[in-house]
């Protein structure tokens, strides 16, 4: 079986995009996926429920209920096999790209952190929704520029007009602009719209500017790979992850505690307006594992590794990445600013998880600022910039192929960049409303 797993963890020595494998535990989960649907019976499908769906999805489903479900899924797509999945971010679900016997599509999968893994929900793409059908995506390379602007300003109006799409779209081709439009709203109470220089929270696309950083300072002399962490704090209060090098804080290997859980979310996030203060949190919590034990997504490697730049450099990370990440590639709307009190141009986040129907604000879910984890703020614009400015060299050689994305609630942005062709989506409500149409958009280019 061959899973794509879209990661944000990136070796030093690998371009900015990166596609590693799930972790075993995960694996495990996809493939006892798979032996349900294709085993042949409602029976097969109930035991594997029983076993790997949490019992509040089981209080919420009959079991008859659960048999449509499995019926439903042989119907669409007979024998399954699992072609790729994508997750825009930790808080993301999971899009497995299904090849059927019968037909291709998509199911979308929540899963708790346990061990194993249980499924908190799992969904079949609506196949007639425009936005996650990348053969409705209306488009290919030998259209125009003028072409390719009126068939994606329609694709989009569709989608903002369902409610499926809010924020700004942009495709350049060899650099230049040829599809950049907003859409929906910054602000749903007030009714400001989105615009072209409205900024979106990034997610964890903020973790490509921490690896540019640690990079510089590696090619300064300042820090080396194979650096540990209680070589830079040697008091960091779990002990057995100091021994956590920078290159295993790079590829989600340090095993360090999350940021997201019940203490975070019982914590006043007033309290998280830096990544220092991100630091000291995840400090007072268990590791995950011992340092190189295996890998698993890892919000709070990087917020180690932003106090490692911010030591190694003797400024705060974010001053840091100000003035050498975004001040060299000359990216002016990239930063930091509070959401507690947001500027006019930033995009307020919304999102239907938490139990409601319809729409509410993200504010509560995340801290005051973002960290070098992700959370940052920046505009299209500012991030087409930052594209050219690796692919000419800035930051340490070249890459012609760059794909990176975030998603949280309320928080989803992509950057892809293959060839002549860069596609750039960023969007004010849940994942995957910018990820799922920006990949469809760079496969539809690559045709």
């Amino acid at each position: 079986m061959l899973v794509m797993w879209l990661a944000a963890a990136i070796a030093p020595s690998a371009q900015e995009t990166r596609r590693a494998g799930p972790p075993p535990e995960v694996r495990e989960l996809f493939d006892a996926l798979l032996a349900a649907v294709n085993g042949g019976s409602a029976e097969t499908w109930e035991a594997f429920a029983q076993a790997r769906f949490t019992p509040e999805w089981l209080k919420k489903q009959s079991r008859d209920d659960r048999a449509r479900l499995y019926q439903q899924i042989v119907d669409r797509f007979g024998t399954i096999a699992i072609g790729g999945v994508m997750r825009a971010g930790p808080d993301a679900p999971m899009r497995m790209n299904i090849k059927g016997s019968k037909a291709s599509g998509v199911i979308v999968l929540e899963m708790d952190e346990g061990t194993p893994r249980r499924i908190i929900d799992l969904q079949l793409d609506d196949p007639t929704a425009a936005s996650n059908d990348r053969a409705g995506v209306p488009m290919n390379p030998s259209m125009t520029s003028d072409e390719i602007d009126r068939r994606l300003d329609a694709y989009f109006t569709n989608l903002t007009a369902s409610d499926q799409f809010s924020g700004v779209a942009l495709v350049a081709r060899n650099g230049v602009p040829v599809f950049f439009k907003a859409y929906g709203l910054a602000d749903r109470n007030k009714k400001i719209p989105n615009t072209i220089r409205t900024r979106f929270n990034l997610g964890s696309v903020n973790k490509a500017f921490t690896q540019v950083a640690i990079r510089q300072l590696v090619e300064a002399g300042k820090v080396s790979y194979s650096d540990t962490l209680g070589s830079f704090f040697p008091d960091y209060p779990q002990a057995v992850s100091r021994a956590a090098t920078i290159e295993q804080l790079l590829t989600m290997r340090g095993g360090l505690a999350d940021i997201f859980g019940d203490a975070f979310t019982r914590a006043s996030k007033s309290q998280f307006a830096s990544n220092a203060d991100y630091f000291r949190f995840i400090g007072a919590q268990p590791p995950a594992f011992a340092p190189n034990e295996r890998n698993q997504y890892c919000n709070g490697c990087y917020i180690a590794l932003g106090e490692i730049i911010a030591k190694a450099s003797g400024m705060p990370y974010e001053k840091y990445v100000a003035e050498h990440v975004f001040g060299r590639a000359e990216m002016t709307s990239t930063g930091y600013p509070r959401s507690d009190c947001p500027e006019s141009d930033i995009a307020l986040g919304y999102t239907r998880r938490g139990g409601s129907d319809g729409w509410q604000s993200n504010i509560t879910m995340h801290g005051v600022t973002g960290s070098a984890a992700g959370g940052g703020y920046s505009t299209a614009l500012d991030l087409l910039t930052y594209v050219k400015a690796v692919r000419a060299g800035k930051f340490s050689g070249t890459n012609s192929e760059i794909g990176i994305a975030g998603g949280a609630p309320g928080i989803n942005a992509i950057v892809e960049a293959r060839g002549e062709w860069t596609v750039i989506v960023m969007a004010n409500i849940d994942p995957p409303a910018a990820s799922g149409v920006g990949s469809a958009i760079a496969d539809a280019l690559e045709r």
